[in-house]
């Protein structure tokens, strides 16, 4: 009986674990970047899901040189919001951008979150480095 038992777990066990590891590396994300989710929260209802902007009213933050030239810029333009026209790859836009209110670890990720998946920097951001930051806007 015993025998039995330890055959039937000596294969349950290994092919759980081989169904396990094909769910998760075929049907389930496994990573989703944290700053995502304060894009989502916060950005994407102007910006677009994916950074896209919309039409003439929104800069997309895909790709975009004012974006990737100013790119330490973007902590104030956020925190502050933007008034006046703009020029981002060869178009100019002239709606407000509000203010955002985050915390500095959401400006962290989402700034990280920028650089990598829309404005491919090879910027990296660490929290006290953007606290500073931050803080210079609020001067």
């Amino acid at each position: 009986m015993k025998s039995k038992v330890l055959r039937i777990v000596l294969i349950a066990v290994p092919l759980g674990c081989v169904v396990f590891f094909l769910y998760m590396t075929f049907f389930h994300s496994s990573y989703e970047h944290p700053g995502r989710y304060v894009y989502m929260d916060h950005c994407a209802s102007c910006h677009g899901e994916k950074g896209e902007g919309i039409q003439q009213l929104v800069p997309p933050l895909a790709d975009a040189d004012m974006a990737r030239a100013q790119f330490d810029s973007l902590p104030c333009w956020i925190q502050s919001g933007m008034n006046g026209p703009v020029v981002v790859n060869g178009r100019t836009y002239d709606q407000p951008m509000y203010p955002t209110t985050i915390t500095d670890i959401e400006m962290t990720n989402l700034l990280n979150y920028l650089a990598t998946e829309m404005v491919h920097t090879d910027r990296h951001y660490k929290s006290e480095m953007v606290e500073q930051m931050m803080r210079s806007c609020r001067r």
